[in-house]
């Protein structure tokens, strides 16, 4: 064991030599198992360049997971401020990085990704992508698929609540399996998203866990353009009327939606979710013939998308008597996130106005339960 480690600290501190020797002009001294404060650390650096001079503290491990990640970087960047905490392990996910910058700790693996940050010194080294050969996970679940991702929306729709297993089974947007439940729970405990606290589920990063969600979320599983006569905000009108006399539950979506939630980017062709039991040709040709559209190939001025999950229409609300059901900010974020033209800049108007604080407020309440039960 002795033997194990000690070659593990040897290729920690290899790793992270060639990646300062690669920039030159450096000289760089080690020292290992050195006592920094009351605390010892793996790999002590001191690195000097001209007149400037820093320590780096090196702790290394033979795998950092993103729920590992949290416990190991909360410990190393209460070292003393004079030196740049940092991690290795022979692979460093993108996940675990991603947690390293939220608690400001450095971190390096075996394939040379590395990301070192010192304002105080004037330094930053930030080297990603470069490939290391990963042994895949088993038995995880992809808690972005549709049903799973319901339970992630849920969440997220109360980031503050602490869930059981059961809870979130039978939530009414949810309507899973308490297995899909456990398997979703674990995955995100592993990737440091959630933490467990009194038998109840918590969400630790749900501002993380969206941004990962909106990098995967591939939008609705259909798009249908229509041209329907009048202006778009008539169009949206009609349809969202029609629906609802067809009891065929729908929401205005993407600009749509954002210019009702956060009024900041004008727009012209509207959209429109409608369930996927509107979407066979004969309710869409009632549709159309009952409003004066039709499918336009070029000049639609209203979208009608087909929800991936039913979930998409989970805290849909009509916000004002004159307008159809509106998405929920959520969901407005998601879809936003995706479209070209302005949609990045509309997404962070919706951010900003409906999801910031109680994401943060949520992160907060459990970096303050962690800390008082330590």
């Amino acid at each position: 064991m002795v033997n194990i480690e000690a070659r593990l600290v040897q290729e920690a501190e290899n790793a992270l030599r060639r990646v300062l020797d690669e920039l030159g002009g450096l000289d760089v001294r080690s020292d290992r198992g050195q006592r920094t404060g009351d605390k010892e650390c793996d790999v002590l650096m001191q690195v000097t360049h001209g007149g400037t001079q820093f320590g780096i503290a090196l702790e290394a491990r033979s795998r950092i997971t993103p729920q590992t990640a949290v416990a190991l970087c909360e410990r190393v960047r209460r070292l003393p401020d004079h030196l740049v905490p940092m991690v290795y392990a022979p692979v460093i996910s993108p996940r675990v990085a991603e947690i390293a910058e939220q608690f400001g700790v450095g971190y390096v693996d075996q394939a040379g990704n590395c990301r070192l940050r010192s304002a105080g010194h004037g330094i930053l080294i930030d080297r990603r992508g470069y490939k290391a050969a990963a042994r895949p996970v088993q038995g995880v679940a992809d808690v972005f698929s549709p049903k799973s991702s319901r339970i992630v929306r849920a969440m997220l729709g109360q980031p503050a609540r602490g869930w059981q297993v059961r809870e979130l089974a039978e939530h009414p947007d949810v309507g899973v399996a308490v297995g899909l439940v456990s398997k979703v729970k674990r995955s995100l405990l592993e990737q440091g998203y959630a933490v467990e606290h009194k038998r109840r589920l918590y969400l630790r990063d749900p501002a993380g866990l969206l941004e990962n969600w909106a990098k995967k979320y591939s939008g609705p599983a259909e798009q249908i353009a229509m041209y329907f006569r009048g202006d778009t905000e008539a169009a949206e009108r009609a349809v969202g009327n029609w629906c609802r006399d067809n009891a065929i539950p729908s929401a205005l979506a993407g600009f749509s939606a954002a210019w009702r939630l956060a009024p900041e980017v004008r727009y012209s062709v509207g959209a429109v979710y409608v369930d996927s039991r509107a979407f066979d040709r004969d309710t869409l040709d009632r549709l159309g013939s009952s409003l004066g559209g039709k499918r336009a190939e070029t000049g639609a001025n209203l979208l009608l998308w087909r929800p991936f999950d039913r979930s998409v229409l989970a805290g849909c609300q009509a916000l004002n008597r004159a307008d159809p059901p509106v998405s929920s900010a959520l969901q407005a974020y998601l879809d936003l996130r995706q479209l070209t033209g302005r949609g990045e800049e509309a997404a962070t108007a919706v951010y900003k106005k409906h999801l910031t604080d109680p994401l943060h407020h949520a992160a907060r309440r459990v970096e303050e339960m962690r800390h008082d039960a330590l």
